[in-house]
């Protein structure tokens, strides 16, 4: 009962974090926006809020299945130079086949990321009346990075040792690059991108598609 119960806990955790690192991500730029909107030379809306969905690819994962929700909020400091705040979740539920004594045997992973970073971006293409744009961007946070397994050791040709439940929690300073394209519908904006992130000494990738706002 101790195993299930801090297992709830750890998820309860998990979910307020990511509900927090939302809320702070989406709020905290509307402190600075009465000061950069002053600026002559920042872009039309000078503020773009954004939520983006999609697939995850983890390093560490057993399968390439894998789900991402972001949010991002991104004010501009010219017509091409901005900065970005962003909160990213991660996460895998999946599966493999090893063989133990000679038999298939499926062990089993469910891995979490958790991510609040900042950093510049920089717009380098843009159309004439700024209705679509390539960019990219580098960004440095804090990640969390949080595992539950079955470890498989392989022990002979045709055999291994498995470890059901292992628990694996890493954080610690974090980064992502990425390479979006924003088309601008009036004040709306719809952005795929891929975004690459280093969470808790391990490689994610991720294809996202964006819907923003401008304020």
């Amino acid at each position: 009962m101790t195993f299930f119960s801090n297992r709830r806990k750890n998820r309860w955790q998990f979910h307020f974090g990511c509900f927090f690192l939302i809320v702070a991500t989406l709020f905290s730029p509307r402190l600075c926006h009465h000061v950069s909107a002053q600026e002559s030379n920042l872009k039309d809306g000078a503020v773009l809020y954004s939520m983006g969905l999609g697939y995850e690819w983890m390093s560490d994962a057993y399968s390439s299945k894998g789900f991402a929700l972001d949010v991002r909020t991104r004010f501009y400091m010219s017509g091409r130079l901005f900065c970005e705040l962003m909160g990213h979740w991660g996460t895998h539920d999946g599966s493999r086949s090893v063989l133990q004594k000679g038999s298939p045997f499926d062990i089993s992973d469910e891995r979490n990321t958790l991510l609040g970073a900042v950093g510049p971006g920089y717009e380098i293409f843009q159309s004439e009346n700024q209705t679509f744009d390539i960019y990219i961007k580098g960004l440095v946070g804090y990640g969390i990075r949080s595992s539950r397994f079955d470890d498989y050791q392989i022990t002979g040709d045709e055999d291994g040792q498995v470890t059901l439940g292992r628990n694996e929690r890493k954080k610690g300073i974090a980064a992502v690059a990425g390479l979006g394209m924003d088309t601008r519908f009036k004040r709306w904006t719809l952005t795929p991108s891929v975004e690459v992130f280093y969470i808790g000494n391990e490689w994610n990738v991720a294809t996202m598609i964006s819907f923003g706002f401008f304020l």
